[in-house]
């Protein structure tokens, strides 16, 4: 059975359609290439040690050297601190009693760069007892060690309440 001529151009029309709307769909919503998933699954990882006060599971999850930066907002005022790991590490082992917490990332978006650097930019909002007590935008440096996506630098906004 043969189409009719003008078959043949919607079916051309539709195809070049669906082209042309895949490419209109964000970044983020598109399969990820391995190395971005196990690089945003590295950034998960260790939020939810975090979350969890398992601090001693932090350091092998990150690189040698590592460096921590957090812009802070409250009662209207900014300021930062940057951080060696080490010294985020003590300053989290030193509030006592630690609370746990959840830290659901959106908007996240990785970046891969010859499978060997990467970048994961996210939205957060940290939950304590079902509520939104804090919010902000994280920002992680991974480099591959071996097998493993390790964080080389984070940092972070944090404002309290949820997002408005």
């Amino acid at each position: 059975m043969t189409r009719a001529p003008h078959a043949r151009t919607v079916t051309r029309m539709v195809m070049a359609g669906l082209v042309v709307a895949a490419s209109l769909v964000p970044a983020s919503a598109r399969a990820q290439s391995p190395d971005a998933a196990a690089a945003r699954a590295a950034v998960e990882r260790v939020l939810d040690v975090l979350g969890s006060r398992d601090l001693d599971a932090l350091p092998p999850l990150f690189a040698a050297k590592a460096t921590m930066a957090i812009a802070r907002q409250r009662d209207g005022q900014w300021s930062y601190t940057t951080q060696t790991f080490e010294e985020w590490l003590a300053g989290l082992k030193a509030q006592t009693p630690g609370t746990r917490f959840r830290e659901p990332l959106t908007n996240v978006s990785v970046h891969v760069e010859d499978g060997h650097l990467a970048f994961v930019r996210a939205d957060f909002t940290v939950v304590i007892d079902g509520q939104v007590r804090s919010h902000g935008v994280d920002y992680f440096t991974l480099v591959k060690d071996g097998a493993a996506w390790k964080i080389v630098n984070g940092a972070y906004t944090s404002k309290t309440g949820p997002p408005k």
